[in-house]
């Protein structure tokens, strides 16, 4: 865990910010005394989770897409498929 003093805190805030989103914690001091400690608000492997469950949820969503696609023609070429479409 990393000290800081409060003005180095307060001016880096932003860039501490994304540390202790991955995972990073800090302790600020003030004259050297620790007065608080930043930690994330939610632990990092549930964001990581939430994360992988979005992802797992999209690629499954292009498998059904493509297995609804399967067999699937135009009896046309595609261009005249869209000039039809346009009546």
């Amino acid at each position: 865990m990393k000290e800081l003093a409060v003005f180095e805190a307060k001016t880096r805030l932003s860039e501490l910010l994304v540390a202790v989103e991955q995972g990073e914690q800090f302790v600020i001091t003030r004259r050297g005394v620790a007065v608080a400690r930043l930690v994330s608000a939610s632990p990092v492997g549930a964001r990581r989770s939430k994360a992988a469950a979005r992802r797992a949820g999209v690629e499954q969503a292009f498998v059904d897409l493509r297995r609804l696609r399967e067999g699937v023609t135009l009896d046309a070429p595609l261009r005249e498929a869209i000039e039809q479409g346009r009546d």
